[in-house]
């Protein structure tokens, strides 16, 4: 580099490397280098400025010089972690980088590495990256558990995790985790074998862990799950935790000196999203304004129909659970990614071929391979749960082609909008995910086809059905028009009903919102 004026000493021994530069275009790309270069402080040597960054590594540094002179931000496939970066970058006050790489991230267009996760968590003025961060967790927490990074993970975060309600896993699990963390950091202990321990491996060990203890649930555990857990770990507990829990197995009523803290995250079915998820996807069939705060609240309750890595991944294994089977949330994991994304719809999901003079006002044949079916629906929406702190929701805008029955497909919400189907029409075992918007209000996840990783299908439990309603209707049936029988209904939300080819006398509508707020 010619003319340069600047020597940029980057890293720690054994890993040193220098970069030359020039003062004005540092000076004019970051206010951090303004101010420094222009210190009476500086050294120099022949007129060339020397500077250090011992805390930046080189191939960091190199991403962020890259980008100060030619405007370019290459961080793919070069091994290094992004976080690091956003951390550089914050203290050089290139803002482009830090927001292009928190976007980058937020987006999911990255994905985070167990390491980054971490490295963010020790961040907490990232708000964003720290809060996303924190939802991957909560949402899978073995992605960190069971990473070769867990043991670097700093005790502040660890009791912060520790502390969580959110953080859904058994707790005689989280306390084996605690302990593999503790023994990587006790300094005393270079064997894990216990039998090769001796009294001074327990004392450094509980000392260690003596902060994290407090926050483990004991009192969650089952009294099985309890002697397991602590049968070679007695010394380590603080000094009457033994007595009381076992008190407390005998009589949960006793007066304890010690805290029963709550249960952790309600229990959910579900090997993508948890009990929060679960709540948040019901205020949305419920068109509830704020979210709710509880899902052993919740008016409508999650059951679990179909899992596609039990069930099988085929067409035929979705409709064989899931024909039939009205207001259902689909839950997809994409493969590689790991987004989240899915659909809520209110009709029932069909395989055969329904007859044109059935449902004619809701149905359209399609004459393709697919032989698809439109259903109208008012109140079926897809949406991401990728990022937890920013959940995208979108309703349908198209309500003629709010969801399409199909043999030859699995759940398809509008004309693409989020459909799962054959790699090839031939093969109806292996199947892709394919997401291009057209009949809902927002895109809901970036690229258009997608391997699945895993998905699932719960059955939402509204407490009224499509065999409650003809009950009604059956005994109301003086008041309703026998030319428009039989009577099909299309029950949407509890708090509202649309009847397809059915006519209903005004009398009827007012007792269905007398009995429960039900609009027609």
């Amino acid at each position: 580099m010619e003319d340069y004026d600047v020597k940029i000493i980057v890293g720690k021994e054994p890993n040193i490397e220098e970069f030359k530069a020039h003062s004005t275009i540092l000076s004019s790309k970051s206010i951090y280098f303004k101010n420094a270069l222009s210190s009476r402080w500086v050294k120099k040597e022949d007129g060339i400025i020397i500077f250090y960054k011992p805390n930046i590594s080189p191939l960091v540094f190199e991403v962020l010089i890259k980008h100060i002179y030619k405007g370019i931000l290459s961080v793919e496939n070069n091994g290094i972690n992004l976080m690091d970066v956003i951390i550089a970058a914050d203290e050089l006050k290139l803002l482009e980088v830090y927001q292009q790489l928190e976007n980058r991230f937020l987006d999911n267009k990255l994905n985070w590495k167990p390491k980054e996760i971490i490295t963010a968590l020790q961040h907490d003025r990232f708000t964003n990256l720290y809060n996303f961060a924190l939802g991957i967790i909560y949402r899978n927490p073995i992605i960190i558990f069971e990473s070769e990074d867990f043991s670097k993970i700093k005790e502040v975060q660890l009791i912060q995790l520790l502390k969580s309600d959110d953080l859904v896993l058994k707790e005689i699990k989280i306390w084996k985790y605690l302990i593999k963390w503790g023994i990587k950091n006790t300094d005393s202990i270079s064997d894990d074998d216990l039998t090769k321990w001796t009294s001074k491996n327990f004392v450094g060990l509980k000392n260690t862990l003596r902060n994290c203890i407090p926050h483990i649930r004991f009192f969650s555990m089952s009294p099985n799950e309890y002697t397991k857990a602590t049968r070679h770990f007695k010394d380590i507990l603080p000094d009457g935790l033994d007595e009381e829990v076992l008190q407390y197995f005998l009589d949960p009523t006793s007066k304890l000196s010690f805290d029963v803290l709550p249960l952790r995250g309600y229990p959910f079915d579900s090997n993508i999203i948890n009990a929060k998820d679960a709540a948040l996807i019901a205020s949305w069939v419920h068109k509830k304004r704020t979210p709710y705060n509880n899902y052993k609240d919740l008016p409508s309750k999650f059951k679990l129909i179909y899992r596609a890595s039990r069930d099988g991944f085929g067409i035929n294994n979705f409709h064989k659970n899931c024909d039939n089977k009205e207001s259902t949330v689909i839950i997809i994991k994409i493969r590689n990614s790991g987004e989240i994304i899915g659909g809520y719809n209110p009709l029932e999901w069909r395989s055969i071929k329904i007859e044109e003079n059935e449902t004619s006002r809701l149905l359209s044949h399609n004459q393709d391979f697919y032989n698809d079916y439109k259903c109208k629906a008012s109140n079926s929406f897809i949406f991401s749960l990728t990022n937890q702190k920013f959940p995208i929701l979108s309703r349908i805008s198209s309500k003629e082609e709010a969801i399409i029955w199909c043999k030859n497909k699995g759940p398809c919400f509008g004309l693409q909008d989020l459909c799962i189907k054959p790699l090839k029409p031939s093969n109806n075992f292996n199947v892709i995910c394919e997401s291009k918007q057209h009949s809902y209000e927002k895109k809901i996840i970036n690229g258009e086809i997608f391997e699945i990783e895993e998905y699932e299908v719960f059955q939402v439990d509204k407490g009224f059905s499509h065999k409650m309603f003809q009950f009604i209707a059956f005994i109301y049936k003086d008041k309703i028009d026998e030319k428009v029988a039989p009577f099909r209904v299309n029950v949407k939300v509890p708090d509202q009903v649309e009847l397809m080819k059915v006519l209903v006398n005004p009398d009827i509508e007012e007792w269905l919102k007398f009995m429960g707020g039900i609009t027609i």
